[in-house]
């Protein structure tokens, strides 16, 4: 891969940037400043054109450009801003991915950067916890205290792309390296105890549903219905270990029962109770304004207003927003936002079906999972990982040249 200084200083960014997103720190607006500076170097008349016409690209910008709409007519214009600001990634980052080349070497040490960010990011959490639990503090072996760096549901999808990373491409890439075969291994483990530590029930619950999905892919070639009862066991199995070892995380798991509950304590926090009790009122919302929404800036006002008018006391406390993506912009943007939304998510992922893209498929499907949860991109760490994956991975190259 012969490349010009100007461009090894382009493609550095990157590969710096997936390294440091696992970590959710303020330096990545630097990297995508300086990446962007880099770019005015390496523009190409006909890439530049190829770019802008891309549907993808296209969507994302008429996103941003209802939201900004959106916030000018907003009568919160600290939270306005916010959501512009959070948002200014769905300008630059289909912009670096589109309008530029991307040899298959640079997306290879992207994905490896990323891989390895996460590892770190674990080993770093693992050893603050330990230090804490040295003090008397075990607690910070579990959730959010655990989570240091992104919330918890965030960083256990981080991790589970990391785990698809490895399995699906790591074997081709380094198949005559027995010792990165061996540091696979041992990041993936340490992936997978760093997931149940961070006892997200989206987490675990994202867990158990895309590993078989990854495994029964992974074997494809060879499949039968003895592979297959193999397969199912193992994963049952896999639930009973982990409910063994980790008891903490899957007794979240049993506050899920609560959605068969017809009487909902409306003063509870607990997390999944709480979600019901919002998605209640974010359907009232949406009723009331169904077309344009109440303005992204307002949209968490209106629903904090909603809790305590019909004392939901819990959510009013904690001033929580939809938790749902799909329920937040319609109550922002109204339809005309979520329709757009649901063509970029779902259209993205059969669009990946179609063309057997299967990385993507994977990152759709755990971005759905959630989008359906939390407002994902009302936070960096969720708006970075959904746009920064959606277009990396829906570049041509990934399904052919990566070689899965």
């Amino acid at each position: 891969m012969d490349l010009t200084f100007k461009q090894r200083i382009f493609y550095f960014f990157p590969v710096l940037f997936c390294f440091c997103l696992p970590f959710g720190t303020l330096i990545l607006s630097g990297i995508i400043i300086l990446w962007g500076i880099s770019s005015f170097f390496n523009i190409e008349k006909k890439s530049l054109v190829k770019g802008f016409k891309n549907p993808t690209l296209l969507l994302l910008y008429i996103f941003f450009f209802i939201t900004c709409i959106s916030a000018l007519f907003s009568e919160n214009k600290y939270e306005a801003l916010f959501n512009i600001e959070n948002k200014l990634s769905f300008i630059f980052l289909p912009y670096y991915i589109f309008c530029f080349r991307w040899p298959v070497e640079v997306i290879k040490k992207c994905l490896v950067s990323f891989v390895s960010g996460c590892f770190f990011a674990c080993v770093y959490l693992i050893v603050r916890a330990t230090m804490f639990a040295f003090k008397g503090h075990p607690e910070y072996f579990f959730y959010t205290l655990f989570s240091d760096l992104i919330h918890a549901s965030y960083f256990a999808m981080y991790l589970i792309l990391a785990i698809s990373i490895i399995v699906l491409y790591y074997p081709h890439w380094y198949a005559n390296q027995k010792e990165v075969k061996y540091f696979s291994v041992l990041f993936a483990s340490v992936f997978i105890v760093a997931i149940f530590l961070c006892s997200s029930k989206l987490g675990i619950i994202s867990f158990f549903i895309t590993m078989p999905v990854l495994i029964i892919h992974r074997l494809k070639l060879t499949l039968n219905i003895r592979r297959l009862l193999i397969v199912a066991v193992v994963v049952v199995g896999a639930v009973f270990l982990f409910a063994k070892i980790f008891p903490g995380s899957f007794e979240r798991l049993n506050s899920i029962s609560a959605v068969s509950k017809k009487d909902i304590d409306k003063s509870s926090a607990e997390s999944t109770t709480v979600r019901i009790l919002i998605w209640q009122q974010c359907v009232e919302l949406i009723k009331s304004n169904p077309l344009f929404g109440v303005g992204v800036g307002d949209a968490n006002d209106r629903l904090i207003q909603s809790y305590e008018t019909n004392g939901i006391t819990g959510a009013l406390e904690h001033r929580l927003n939809a938790h749902n993506q799909f329920f937040q912009t319609f109550i922002g943007l109204g339809l005309i936002g979520f329709l757009l939304l649901v063509a970029i998510t779902l259209g993205e992922l059969g669009a990946a079906m179609v063309k057997k893209n299967f990385i993507l498929v994977l990152t759709m499907l755990l971005i759905v999972l959630n989008f359906l949860v939390e407002s994902m991109l009302q936070t960096s760490a969720g708006t970075l990982f959904y746009v920064f994956f959606l277009c990396m991975f829906s570049l041509p190259v990934i399904k052919d040249g990566l070689k899965a």
